[in-house]
């Protein structure tokens, strides 16, 4: 009886958790289940960058259509997968670099990037200790790069459900295998009107980055439940933001601003299998309009 009392109190304190975290609201992922098959992914190879983000690990199972856990055996089995997919998992630094290659690629046409490899990217939010105790060392263990977007005011007075310590980020960003970024100093959503104030939070998230990190690298954020304005997108990008990531879904292609990269959100209950067919079906989406031009 005391085992059972124990686990609802811990399923009720995490879900309180969450709700803690954004003091707007925290974004909704509902799930959905992922039958289909891309036409033809292989023709697509390269063309495309996508960009998964997951948020807490557990080390048990979640059962399905959770956007806010992953248990970190799912985790490790999608690594696997991934890797025997041929997918490189590249770092923010590397996103940008290849990014500017395709900028200035002046003999590229349609919306294709035009690399021969398959690229992906792993981003985490929030900025949860379990970043650090279970989904890092399976980082390390794969040698495989990932990010995560902290909330910088969260992880100094560590509030809601236990985040990582600057200590143990300054771990992780100096292994090169776990970077550490902006998710905002606060996790509030900018508002129309509000982006000046918005703009000095991350300015203030940043510099606790900077006085906490002992690397500088690229300078990259993700809106606070990916909520953005045309304004802010413009300020950030003034005081130097090269990446700006969202919540939407898609994949990076071409015709994808910097000021609102999507992501691919990762559930409970998706294997490897069903995480590439999510990321198949989401560049075949983007490039339906211009294979319909083509073939007419």
């Amino acid at each position: 009886m005391a085992a059972v009392l124990t686990l609802v109190f811990s399923l009720f304190s995490l879900s309180a958790a969450y709700g803690a975290e954004a003091k707007g609201g925290m974004a909704q992922f509902p799930y959905v289940s992922i039958e289909k098959t891309a036409v033809d992914p292989e023709a697509l190879r390269g063309e495309y960058i996508a960009v998964l983000m997951y948020h807490h690990f557990a080390d048990r199972d979640m059962g399905s259509g959770n956007g806010m856990v992953t248990s970190v055996k799912e985790l490790e089995e999608h690594l696997r997968y991934f890797k025997s997919q041929g997918y490189q998992i590249i770092t923010l630094e590397k996103l940008d670099s290849l990014l500017r290659r395709v900028e200035y690629d002046y003999t590229l046409h349609g919306s294709g990037l035009g690399l021969k490899e398959k690229y992906l990217c792993i981003t985490m939010d929030d900025g949860y200790y379990s970043n650090y105790e279970l989904a890092y060392p399976l980082f390390k263990k794969y040698r495989t790069p990932a990010s995560v977007f902290a909330i910088t005011d969260f992880i100094t007075e560590q509030t809601g459900l236990k985040k990582f310590t600057w200590k143990q980020a300054q771990e992780m960003d100096e292994s090169g295998w776990l970077k550490v970024y902006s998710h905002s100093a606060d996790h509030i959503p900018v508002e129309e009107g509000q982006e000046e104030v918005f703009l000095a939070c991350m300015q203030k998230s940043e510099l606790t980055l900077e006085e906490n990190l002992k690397k500088a690298h690229v300078k990259a954020m993700a809106y606070p439940n990916g909520h953005y304005t045309a304004e802010a997108q413009q300020l950030l990008a003034e005081d130097g933001y090269v990446m700006q990531f969202t919540i939407e879904k898609g994949v990076i292609t071409r015709e994808t601003q910097r000021n609102a990269i999507p992501r691919l959100t990762v559930e409970s209950g998706m294997d490897g299998r069903d995480v590439v067919r999510m990321i198949e079906l989401a560049a075949e989406k983007a490039f339906a309009a211009e294979r319909e031009g083509n073939e007419t």
